[in-house]
């Protein structure tokens, strides 16, 4: 194995490339990868806790003064405060739509742009949810800019 390291200001962000024969290890290497690098996120449902990691996050929102995250298929309880997610998820491809959510822009499924003023968003996993006025600029122009880091 080689191992290649090219620290230059030209880069903006952090690249990881694995260049492989062998796709068993090169998927072994990947996921070990995203397991160190990635920050998981500690959530709780009835006593239990867990950690997720952030593309498994479908969207983040607060209802009742607690925090949820949603996942495809379930919802848990997370103790850190919206603001502090949204700043710990904007590069692994996070986006504020509310005063009270969060979305992963890679699980938007489609825009419904016919109600006056807002954006009705569909998410991959079934959910739906409204982008409030305040923020319909901000999410156009992530959208726009295909970038799926906010």
């Amino acid at each position: 194995m080689k191992l290649f390291l090219d620290i230059a200001e030209k880069y903006k962000e952090t690249e990881i490339h694995i260049c492989s024969d062998d796709p068993i290890r090169a998927s072994g290497l990947q996921k070990t990868l995203e397991n160190i690098l990635l920050e998981k996120i500690s959530v709780r449902k009835n006593q239990e806790s867990r950690s997720l990691l952030p593309y498994s996050i479908v969207r983040i929102y607060s209802e009742n003064k607690r925090v949820y995250v949603r996942t495809w298929d379930d919802t848990f309880e997370v103790r850190e405060r919206l603001y502090v997610l949204e700043t710990d998820l904007h590069d692994q491809g996070f986006v504020r739509i509310s005063g009270s959510e969060l979305v992963n822009i890679a699980l938007i499924e489609k825009l419904d742009m016919s109600y006056a003023g807002t954006i009705k968003m569909y998410m991959n996993n079934g959910d739906q949810t409204y982008v409030s006025r305040r923020y319909v600029s901000r999410i156009k122009e992530v959208l726009l800019r295909g970038d799926t880091r906010a």
